[in-house]
């Protein structure tokens, strides 16, 4: 079928994309601004990574045309277009070690970082870690602002920071980086079954303690 061919290909892309070493002391803004060890199991099973989902298949391909429709557009949308797919690395120390960001911000502008996501619903605020993923990316590229643009079925919004992102927001990050970072994450992880630091939501636990009692 047409439509296997397309995942199968949409999977190797989405894999070479996102594909790096994980090393200690070389994190990718990527890794950084979620679970800690869903990284370490990327490595470890990389051939679950990729989520064979619509929704994420969309997600990549809305970065891929905006970043296209930039370059084809650029005297037209943006004259002071730095790169679409620039990789950003800087060091920075973190409890008496040296750790170097490495980052690939969607489009950089000569004084401004874009980040473009896609999401099926409409949300009156940016969420936390594409906050945090679009300030890590101003203080690689040492912009003091940024844009975090959301395509949805409903609409776009439009998020604006104004602010020098120092290391002390790195380090806060890096110390704070756990395993998940967020509670939702486990719910939607491919490796939430293998996982020993797994959580699960008060009520799934309440369900699977009476089907438990009644098996």
């Amino acid at each position: 079928m047409i439509v296997e061919k397309i995942f199968r290909a949409y999977l190797d892309f989405v894999q070479e994309k996102y594909k790096h070493e994980h090393l200690k002391d070389k994190i990718h803004v990527h890794d950084l601004i979620r679970c800690k060890h869903k990284s370490q199991m990327e490595a470890i099973f990389p051939e679950l990574a990729s989520t064979a989902s619509p929704i994420f298949l969309l997600g990549e391909a809305l970065d891929e045309f905006i970043k296209a429709l930039v370059l084809n557009k650029k005297e037209m949308l943006f004259a002071d277009l730095e790169t679409t797919s620039g990789e950003f690395t800087k060091d920075i120390t973190f409890k008496e070690s040296k750790i170097t960001l490495i980052g690939k911000p969607d489009i950089v502008l000569k004084d401004i970082v874009i980040e473009i996501k896609y999401s099926r619903n409409i949300e009156d605020k940016p969420l936390d870690h594409h906050i945090n993923q679009l300030k890590l990316y101003m203080f690689l590229t040492d912009k003091s602002k940024g844009i975090l643009i959301y395509f949805t079925p409903q609409g776009l919004r439009e998020y604006v920071f104004d602010e020098v992102i120092s290391e002390e927001f790195v380090r806060e990050l890096l110390a704070t980086w756990a395993s998940p970072r967020y509670e939702w994450e486990c719910q939607y992880c491919n490796f939430r079954n293998i996982c020993p630091h797994r959580i699960i939501p008060t009520e799934k636990r309440e369900e699977e303690k009476k089907e438990n009692n009644e098996t």
